[in-house]
């Protein structure tokens, strides 16, 4: 297995962002979607962003690739945010054509999300393997949710074992420190597997990342 990418979704301040970066997480996540706890408006991201790039021109870190989340966003939305990102993350209806679209009109690289609770979801994703360059496997919201995801549910992660397509994979859903280990053994053998995404696992309270944890999540997920 190469070195795993590690995600860090639903930054909110320019601090989480640089000890991200500095920790080597590879993808940084913003969620404009109003419902979350972690929700972000264009500016304020951008602004984040801005200075982060010069942080990481000034100490010599790496940039990590720059992911706006987004549920059934419009086009206004998407073209304010898309010179600055890297990554367009869909969690809502959007289909493969519109992902396709998105994706060759903003630039941008498509993770589409896709919800799991057994195997027998897995293979739902197979009609976004040519639409998105990723996909993320995250947990099923609980009934009647607000938003599709950032639950911190767990799910057997092993059932991933089933997937067969070659578009490269997130693992998602209630992963922390403690356990980002073992979703990442459940893996073994997936040539598609590129990584872990997390948010809630590396938080205080709803939307307030904690830096050590952060830290130390990257540094299991790395080892």
């Amino acid at each position: 297995m190469s070195d795993v990418a590690v995600k860090i979704c639903g930054v909110r301040d320019l601090e989480t962002a640089i000890t991200a970066a500095r920790c080597g997480a590879d993808y940084l996540g913003f969620v404009f979607f109003r419902k979350s706890p972690r929700f972000l408006t264009a500016e304020a991201a951008e602004d984040i962003i801005v200075d982060l790039k010069q942080t990481s021109f000034d100490e010599g870190f790496a940039l990590p690739k720059l992911v706006g989340l987004f549920v059934d966003a419009g086009e206004k939305e998407l073209s304010e945010v898309a010179p600055f990102l890297t990554h367009f993350q869909f969690h809502g209806h959007e289909d493969p054509e519109r992902c396709a679209e998105m994706g060759a009109e903003f630039a941008v690289d498509i993770i589409k999300a896709s919800p799991v609770t057994n195997a027998d979801d897995v293979a739902a994703a197979d009609e976004f393997l040519d639409a998105a360059d990723i996909v993320l496997f995250d947990a099923k919201p609980p009934p009647g949710a607000a938003r599709p995801g950032g639950h911190g549910i767990k799910y057997d992660w092993s059932a991933l074992q089933s997937y067969k397509g070659e578009t490269p994979y997130f693992v998602a859903g209630g992963l922390t420190p403690d356990n980002v280990a073992d979703a990442i053994a459940a893996q073994k053998n997936a040539a598609a597997f590129l990584g872990v995404d997390v948010s809630t696992g590396v938080e205080s309270a709803p939307g307030k990342k904690d830096h050590a944890l952060i830290e130390a999540f990257v540094k299991a997920a790395k080892k």
